[in-house]
Formats: structure tokens, C-alpha cells, sequence
């Protein structure tokens, strides 16, 4: 399986893919987009609901815990206060969540040793807290009894927040079933 799931940003992935979600007829109208938007991988604000429990799967994490903290500091400390700001840390514990539940739901249906590959890249969307995407999913996978075959670099891409360089990574993880 090759993928690039979404990774925590503000991009809505809903927006930019609804002429190709129509064509493919995975929508026809309004309410079905909507529909759609409450499956996904939760990556920006705008796709948070009250009822979304995907944070849920990473409660324990501490990694994923100690970013979202940092973004709420930040938010505090830069004085934001919008409604979306307030939901960056949420949306970031969603985002993982949501992909580990993705991993979870992956192991009925593959076969032993079947190889994953999933293209992510580092994210300072938020506040500029830095997001190493690529490692958190390769420790969710391993969490879930994949095997980390390896994290290969894809490219690096300059951040639109800070103008530093971004690792856009494969994270290849392999089902040991």
C-alpha cells in the first residue's frame, strides 16, 4: 500500500480534491461531502467536531502529548485567541489518532509481511511547533506490532511559517501479522 495521508496543517484536503471527488462519483452533492469530511483523518481545524474521539488513541502518547501542550503555550504566549488557533493542539492529537486508528484498522486485511509506505512531511504549521510527522508515525505504527523498515527522505521543502528546510519522508512500515 502506498499513501500520503494528511498531516496536521491547515489544508483542507476536502477543498482541493472536490472536482476529483465528484468525477470519481465519491460525492454528488453537499451533504455527502459532509458525510465524507467526518471519515477522514482530522489535519486542520475546520474538519474538528465536538463528537470526534480520535484524540482518544493517543492519549497516552507522550510525545504527541508534550507537541499539543507546546502549541497551547505558544498560543498563549503569542496572545491568539481566534477559535481555530484554540484548536490546533486538538487537531494535532486528532490528526495522530485518526492515522493510528488508520493502522489499527490496516491489520485485518493485510497479509503477513505486507509492506506499507506512507509519504508524510514535518509540519511547523501550528504556531511554528515543530512536528517531526514522519517519526510519530513510524513510533504508532510500531506501537500497533508493525515493523519500522525504515523512514527514507523524499525531498525537503521550505516551511511557508519560518523559510526552513522541511523533511518530506517515506515512512515504510512492514505488517508482521
Amino acid at each position: 500500500m502506498i499513501t500520503s495521508p494528511p498531516y496536521p496543517n491547515e489544508k483542507d484536503y476536502t477543498r482541493t480534491t472536490r472536482l476529483e471527488s465528484v468525477i470519481l462519483g465519491l460525492v454528488r452533492d453537499r451533504s455527502e461531502l459532509r458525510a465524507l469530511k467526518r471519515e477522514l483523518v482530522r489535519s486542520n481545524t475546520r474538519g474538528v467536531h465536538k463528537a470526534d474521539t480520535y484524540d482518544r488513541e493517543v492519549a497516552d502518547h507522550a510525545e504527541i502529548a508534550n507537541i499539543a501542550e507546546a502549541i497551547g503555550r505558544r498560543r498563549v504566549e503569542l496572545g491568539k485567541t481566534s477559535g481555530f488557533e484554540r484548536l490546533y493542539p486538538r487537531v494535532t492529537q486528532l490528526c495522530f489518532g485518526g492515522m493510528r486508528r488508520h493502522l489499527a484498522s490496516l491489520r485485518t486485511v493485510l497479509k503477513p509481511h505486507a509492506k506499507l509506505a506512507h509519504v508524510v512531511g514535518d509540519q511547523a504549521s501550528y504556531l511554528r511547533v515543530m512536528i517531526r510527522t514522519g517519526k510519530l508515525l513510524a513510533e504508532l505504527a510500531r506501537s500497533l506490532g508493525y515493523k519500522l523498515v525504515g523512514i527514507d527522505l523524499f525531498r525537503t521543502r521550505p516551511s511557508t511559517a519560518t523559510g526552513e528546510q522541511l523533511r518530506e519522508e517515506v515512512v515504510l512500515p512492514e505488517w508482521q501479522g
